[in-house]
């Protein structure tokens, strides 16, 4: 569950950084839907107590991650940002991030007592860090 915690983290930075149009793409946007896509994914976590919600929140998992993939292609696409809205991303996330981290780390206290919620989304959860 720490690899989770990370990779979160590692995803959120790696995509603020596009900026600027691309095909109506901007970086505001991006940063917008991956920020409401961080958000899910920790209430989604943060929901699981038992086997039933376990097994509940896999295919929901499943849809975020591509949600966030889909996000890591649109940021590909999209060029640097100014060093001033680069940092104003940095701002927000930080902010994004006070916010899903305590759901994250409860349901990582709470998979550490119940290891019979891991082993159920623990497949959904694998290989998160290739969503980048």
């Amino acid at each position: 569950m720490n690899k989770l915690m990370m990779v979160v983290l590692v995803l959120a930075l790696a995509l603020v950084g596009g900026c600027g149009p691309s095909g109506g793409d901007t970086g505001d946007k991006l940063f917008a839907d991956m920020s409401a896509n961080m958000r899910e994914m920790a209430s989604i976590l943060d929901s699981v107590t038992d086997e039933a919600s376990a097994r509940a929140a896999v295919p929901k998992i499943d849809a975020v991650r591509e949600k966030m993939r889909d996000c890591a292609r649109r940021a590909r696409a999209l060029p640097r940002p100014d060093a001033a809205t680069e940092q104003r991303h940095n701002e927000q996330m930080q902010a994004v991030m006070q916010e899903v981290m305590p759901k994250i780390a409860g349901a990582h206290a709470r998979f550490a007592e119940k290891p019979e919620l891991m082993a159920i989304l623990g497949p959904a959860l694998e290989g998160m860090e290739n969503d980048l």
